[in-house]
């Protein structure tokens, strides 16, 4: 986890942890899915599969642009995925800052985007970025109680350059290819995306509920038996008996039981 200038870089195994920590306070119920066609793979540099550009001067590039060409108060996107799987925060457009990803649809979202240009014919998605953009989707749709599907996870062509919800990716109406004609290697509809990325998300978010079973339950059990149930029963007030009922809950939904107080 490195900071400098205006932005955070993580590698993909902290996003989750990070993400936990932080308190957002406004409402985001969608996530745009971007790919950033430049900076792609050519600028980045990349030789032998490893971009020589470094990250840093990626992301100051985009930020200068956003604010200097485009005429923006700070970098666009709330969050940057990099073809090694790293993940960049933009902290002058942090996660409690409306981005600016697509105009006319920018309130309550959340904007990613992903480097390379991925239309046919050009950047082929890496496999680590791969991985790295699944579990960062399946974190915030987990974090952010958000559905996984195309009303909820929306790529930037199902939109108008107005930033009107169309029924699909449409030639001379969608405001843009993005995130590119062969992202994930099946395109940018909406039938594409129900066929393999949405579902991936989906996986990846189940095992993010099973990494949460870390407990088993024979050390669960014991540790209710006999410290929690011994000052349940030495409680004098039924706020600490409920506080101590609540403490028993969390312990088995940790590894996998039911609540037994509500």
């Amino acid at each position: 986890m490195i900071t400098k200038g205006k932005f955070l870089l993580l590698d993909c195994a902290e996003f989750r942890s990070w993400l936990s920590k932080q308190k957002i306070t406004r409402v985001i119920n969608k996530l745009q899915v971007h790919h950033t066609a430049s900076p792609n793979y050519t600028t980045r540099k990349m030789l032998k599969g490893i971009a020589t550009q470094d990250h840093f001067a990626c992301l100051e590039g985009m930020r200068d642009y956003h604010i200097n060409t485009n005429g923006w108060s700070a970098t666009g996107q709330n969050i940057t995925v990099f073809e090694d799987g790293k993940i960049a925060i933009s902290l002058d457009r942090d996660l409690n800052k409306v981005p600016a990803g697509m105009a006319g649809a920018n309130t309550g979202m959340l904007c990613v985007e992903i480097i390379g240009n991925f239309d046919k014919g050009v950047d082929k998605i890496t496999v680590a970025q791969k991985q790295a953009v699944i579990h960062l989707y399946a974190c915030l749709v987990e974090r952010l109680k958000i559905p996984i599907d195309t009303d909820h996870i929306v790529y930037h062509a199902w939109y108008t350059s107005k930033g009107v919800r169309l029924n699909d990716y449409t030639q001379g109406k969608s405001s843009k290819s993005c995130p590119g004609t062969n992202f994930w290697g099946d395109g940018n509809t909406i039938a594409s995306a129900k066929k393999s990325f949405l579902p991936m998300i989906k996986d990846e978010l189940e095992c993010l509920g099973k990494e949460e079973l870390k407990m088993k339950k024979e050390d669960t059990n014991a540790i209710i038996d006999k410290y929690l149930k011994p000052a349940w029963g030495a409680a004098k007030t039924a706020a600490d008996k409920q506080e101590i009922g609540r403490l028993a809950d969390e312990l088995r939904v940790a590894s996998g039981q039911k609540k037994q107080n509500g």
